[in-house]
């Protein structure tokens, strides 16, 4: 496929997506860097077109646009950036989950954190996450992630409530990682082969609403207030995905 010219329009474009509001208008969001852009490719149509200031590079498939590096620049996130922008569509998941096996996340706030935790789900084999309250194509989440948001079924802003009701009607077990009310999660057996793992908000936990919904409150037992909420899912999901 004919390598192209950056148009003034297309810059202008891109630049808005660096916005939340305009990434949901568009439905599209930025990736930076090669290795993101080569996960995103193994997946057909997400990404709509490729941004670069390298004349060698080309793809079969998907338009390549050429433009300087200072604008690479200007359209990146990052200091430094690789000069390599893809422009993709927002990700099409369904609420047909695929394994026995769920994440929940309840009002993650830091996108490092939400970056961490898919990357590290994916790491150990998770096929599902359902979260609420946060953007996940903000470039920091998607750099984080390092292409695990691509190989992930993420569902994405819906009723947790309802959710998890309706989950335990299907014959899910809730678990909720809990600092108060709870019991050391090395004493906790649980043979049950359909789970939810439910993680809070790093400032105030898991919403009360939800806590109510638990089967299994769990912690893990440290010698200081708390884990970093990153940390906590991958001790967790060592133990519970066995």
């Amino acid at each position: 496929m004919k390598n192209n010219l950056l148009s003034k329009n297309q810059i202008l474009h891109i630049k808005k997506l660096m916005q939340k509001k305009y990434r949901y208008q568009y439905q599209e969001f930025i990736i930076e860097g090669l290795h993101l852009i080569e996960e995103a490719l193994k997946h057909p149509k997400i990404i709509k077109y490729i941004v670069t200031s390298d004349v060698n590079f080309k793809h079969k498939s998907v338009p390549v646009l050429i433009t300087s590096y200072e604008n690479i620049c200007k359209l990146s996130t990052t200091k430094s950036p690789q000069p390599y922008i893809g422009i993709c569509n927002f990700i099409q998941n369904n609420h047909l989950y695929e394994k026995d096996f769920i994440l929940l996340l309840d009002n993650i706030n830091d996108p490092g954190n939400l970056g961490t935790i898919i990357r590290t789900a994916h790491a150990f084999g998770v096929k599902d996450i359902i979260l609420k309250g946060v953007d996940i194509y903000n470039p920091k989440i998607v750099r984080s992630t390092q292409g695990a948001i691509f190989n992930i079924n993420i569902v994405n802003n819906v009723n947790l409530i309802e959710t998890v009701t309706k989950l335990k009607n299907d014959g899910f077990k809730i678990i909720g990682s809990l600092l108060k009310d709870s019991i050391d999660y090395n004493k906790v057996e649980i043979k049950d082969k359909k789970l939810v793992l439910i993680l809070g908000n790093e400032s105030h936990g898991i919403n009360q609403d939800l806590i109510n919904l638990l089967d299994y409150k769990v912690y893990i037992p440290i010698k200081f207030e708390s884990l970093n909420v990153a940390i906590a899912c991958g001790i967790l999901l060592s133990k519970y995905l066995k």
